[in-house]
């Protein structure tokens, strides 16, 4: 099969390789891989800007279809359709994995960091840690939705998990690309009033964000301003930035409320030259969303189910693993939502 494999430092470290085919161990799934997103951490990843052990095939957001399996694999079975749970090799047993935290277990192994993941034909996963696609994605078109599933999950954990949303609270989110679009739908889902914040060449991203429930749509600091005082004089009750950007963190701590939540979904991915004492002035709660847990993913599935969240304008380009370079290209230039590598299998309605 092929596989992206990271295997030294640099972009000139990533290529697309020859490699046998992984079997299942006990309770694990072999999984023939219809779509693998291609995320921002795999772009700091590519840019040594995130710690992977090397050589591993990329890619942690996919879906695909169960093809064989080993043990006890609970009630999936061959043909079943399946997400899974980046964070699905930890040590099983502390205080975080039985919460569900995989993702904070000290001894934790992400697929596409430190195991081998679904930039490939195919990825074994746990089953333990992994969740069937509902029976109402029918087609192929709507199961390779599903590929933006662990995007979605990530957003859960803060919005569902993390936060404590009240109906007609006045929320900022900074950024309009596919976290900050996921997060329009849910702040909706919870009766609050968003406030979308974006640059001028993010018009479309911002008409989109309308589309789905936005309640304003900015293109500048002073239109933030307005925006945010007018729908609540004393200043948003919660923030989220979607971009890991300092200039729009710095813009959230500027209109947040004194004592307001401010949520960081963005990665930095390096050293930040920020003023903390914005945080300190106006006693801002700064929750960071590290990731998702396993009741993210009950949660995201189970609105994915009930079609409460729709994933279908989002995933914009779509390349074949050789076209690898062309699909890294596109999220760079941050004209896409997601861009997904589609392996070259073939698949049966």
């Amino acid at each position: 099969m092929k596989g992206l494999v990271k295997f030294a430092l640099g972009m000139e470290g990533v290529a697309l390789q020859e490699l046998p085919e992984p079997s299942p161990k006990e309770g694990e799934l072999k999984v023939k891989v219809l779509a693998a997103g291609i995320c921002n951490s795999d772009i700091h990843a590519i840019h040594d800007e995130r710690s992977v052990t090397m050589p591993v095939v990329m890619g942690h957001e996919y879906v695909g279809q169960v093809v064989e399996s080993c043990g006890d694999v609970g009630d999936f079975k061959v043909g079943d359709w399946v997400v899974t749970l980046p964070a699905c090799y930890s040590c099983g047993e502390c205080y975080l994995c039985e919460g569900g935290f995989v993702t904070l277990c000290r001894e934790r192994k992400s697929i596409g960091s430190h195991r081998n993941g679904a930039m490939a034909n195919y990825v074994v996963v746990p089953a333990k840690y992994s969740f069937k696609v509902s029976e109402s994605a029918k087609t192929l078109e709507q199961k390779l939705h599903y590929a933006l599933s662990e995007p979605l999950a990530c957003m859960v954990r803060g919005v569902y998990e993390k936060l404590d949303v009240k109906p007609g609270d006045t929320v900022v989110i900074s950024g309009p690309g596919i976290m900050g679009q996921l997060a329009v739908q849910l702040f909706k889902l919870k009766g609050a009033y968003v406030i979308v914040s974006g640059l001028p060449a993010d018009q479309d991203k911002l008409d989109l964000a309308k589309e789905y429930g936005a309640d304003c749509c900015v293109t500048s600091f002073d239109e933030l301003q307005k925006a945010v005082y007018a729908n609540n004089p004393k200043g948003a009750d919660i923030t989220c930035d979607c971009t890991g950007v300092t200039p729009s963190l710095e813009s959230c701590m500027k209109v947040i409320r004194p004592m307001g939540s401010h949520l960081q979904i963005g990665l930095f991915g390096g050293k930040v030259p920020f003023r903390l004492d914005y945080m300190f002035d106006r006693e801002v709660n700064y929750i960071p969303s590290n990731s998702s847990a396993v009741s993210s993913w009950e949660i995201a599935m189970d609105l994915l189910a009930q079609g409460k969240i729709d994933l279908a304008p989002y995933i914009t380009k779509r390349f074949s693993l050789d076209e690898w370079k062309a699909g890294v290209d596109a999220v760079l230039s941050k004209t896409t939502y997601k861009v997904v590598l589609t392996p070259d299998n073939s698949f049966e309605e």
